[in-house]
């Protein structure tokens, strides 16, 4: 995965040469140590809800990487800057969407790593006006303005502000570490609270690697199972199995009983999503061999049951972002590569929200942010409540749909015109279930089309040949 990772700090020599008494933005750096260009790590241990739960907060300068740690269990974002990255048990970092918040972080990562103060935040396209005694009017590349408010005896940075006045974000209890000050104070809808303890490490701050994978060069296509839902043969440490494609599971997951035969005892606990909601343990194993592809270590939530559906693994969302996926229902196979390195002709956008992947659907006329569900046998799903308030589509039917957190009741209604991105479905059968709380676009979308999944690039397509 390529990152456009633009630090915005420089070498510690060329900063400090850069400080000159007069110069007030200077005088703000020099006191306050050059913050941003070190490494800061600081964290903060709690017991939430009767988890133990640790915070690890890195920066440098405008980058910083999060990771939050429940019973041994983690996740978090990176932020490079510019865009944010979200990651769960693997550390396989998506990019999220950028969103209404994004101009916003920018600025603001710059203004609390100080990096606003330096010679090299205006080079790189940033700006920087005196608003009055301690204000500064702060905007950094691709970033939306907002206020630095300094304290002026001690140049420390106090808080952060929109242009309209309204706080953003607080900072107090600064203290020194590697000769730089840092605000274990951090309050506001962007910062994590109160952090316990700051240090500064040596090297470069990056974005999390998650495990190795290499691609063979034999392509070979993959049996999928008569299945309602895209079922194909994988190994892991050494012992066959049956792989679930599952972009709709966040994270990847592993069948108890499957766990057992592999003597995998589960570790720590986390709330599984996507299949329900319950609390559950997470297991290491490895080699995963997936098509071309060959993951060398992989963590996996444990599925106490996995609904009466065929499988031993759900591939995820998180392990499904290292990968490229083909899906042919009418030849019955499925191809496993490494992600494109080319832009696909006719490509229907993907959005990454939370870590899973997500795309636009017109439904008679209306337009929906839906989940890319491969894990939902329908073309397109609906929640029960957002039925009841859309247009009164006809029933087509009622019906039990089974998966991994049980069975459902659901009604099939027939939408007239369907699309997903620029593709035409035309009218399409829907199912309702009681239990969803959003759109999905489901893998019955293969009835219409070859699908393919390329989530690092950011693009589905649905090519002719489905059925």
């Amino acid at each position: 995965m390529r990152f456009a990772v633009r630090l915005l700090a420089l070498p510690a020599a060329a900063l400090l040469s850069a400080a000159t008494p007069s110069d007030d933005l200077a005088a703000i750096a020099a006191g306050a140590g050059h913050p941003a260009i070190r490494h800061f790590r600081a964290t903060m241990s709690r017991v939430v809800e009767g988890r133990p739960t640790e915070l690890t907060v890195e920066q440098l300068g405008a980058t910083e990487l999060v990771r939050r740690c429940v019973a041994g269990i983690c996740a978090g974002f990176w932020f490079d800057g510019q865009h944010r990255w979200t990651f769960g048990i693997n550390e396989i970092v998506l990019q999220d969407a950028d969103d209404a918040a994004t101009p916003v972080r920018r600025t603001l990562a710059a203004i609390a790593s100080y990096a606003f103060a330096e010679p090299a935040f205006r080079s790189s396209g940033g700006t920087v006006t005196a608003a009055g005694p301690g204000r500064w009017r702060v905007r950094a590349a691709g970033g939306a303005e907002l206020v630095a408010v300094v304290d002026p005896p001690g140049r420390t940075l106090r808080r952060v502000e929109t242009p309209g006045g309204q706080t953003l974000a607080e900072y107090g209890s600064e203290t020194r570490a590697g000769g730089a000050t840092y605000a274990l104070d951090r309050e506001g809808p962007f910062e994590p609270g109160r952090l316990d303890a700051v240090s500064v490490v040596p090297g470069p701050l990056a974005a999390p690697a998650g495990p190795a994978v290499t691609f063979a060069n034999d392509a070979s296509p993959l049996a999928l199972t008569k299945d309602a839902v895209p079922i194909v043969p994988c190994t892991l440490a050494g012992r066959a199995a049956r792989c679930l494609l599952d972009t709709g599971a966040q994270p990847s997951a592993l069948a108890l009983s499957f766990a057992e035969a592999l003597g995998l005892e589960p570790r720590g606990e986390l709330e599984l999503l996507g299949f329900g909601r319950f609390l559950t343990g997470m297991v290491e194993s490895g080699p995963l061999a997936l098509g071309a592809a060959r993951f060398e270590r992989v963590r996996l939530a444990v599925l106490p049951s996995t609904g009466g559906v065929g499988f031993d693994i759900a591939i995820g969302a998180d392990l499904l972002g290292r990968v490229r996926v083909l899906l042919d229902r009418r030849r019955g196979i499925a191809r496993i590569g490494p992600p494109a390195s080319a832009p696909a002709a006719g490509a229907i956008p993907l959005r990454i929200r939370a870590g899973s992947p997500r795309t636009t659907a017109t439904l008679d006329g209306t337009t929906v942010d839906a989940l890319l569900d491969t894990g939902d046998q329908a073309t397109i799903s609906l929640g029960y409540a957002q039925y009841r308030e859309g247009t009164p589509w006809p029933l087509a039917g009622r019906g039990t749909a089974r998966g991994i957190a049980g069975a459902d009741d659901i009604l099939r209604v027939t939408i007239p015109d369907v699309s997903i991105g620029r593709v035409r479905l035309g009218r399409t059968e829907a199912t309702v279930r009681r239990t969803q709380d959003e759109p999905h676009v489901g893998v019955g979308l293969w009835t219409f089309c070859v699908v393919e999944l390329d989530e690092q690039n950011g693009r589905l397509r649905c090519s002719p040949g489905g059925g």
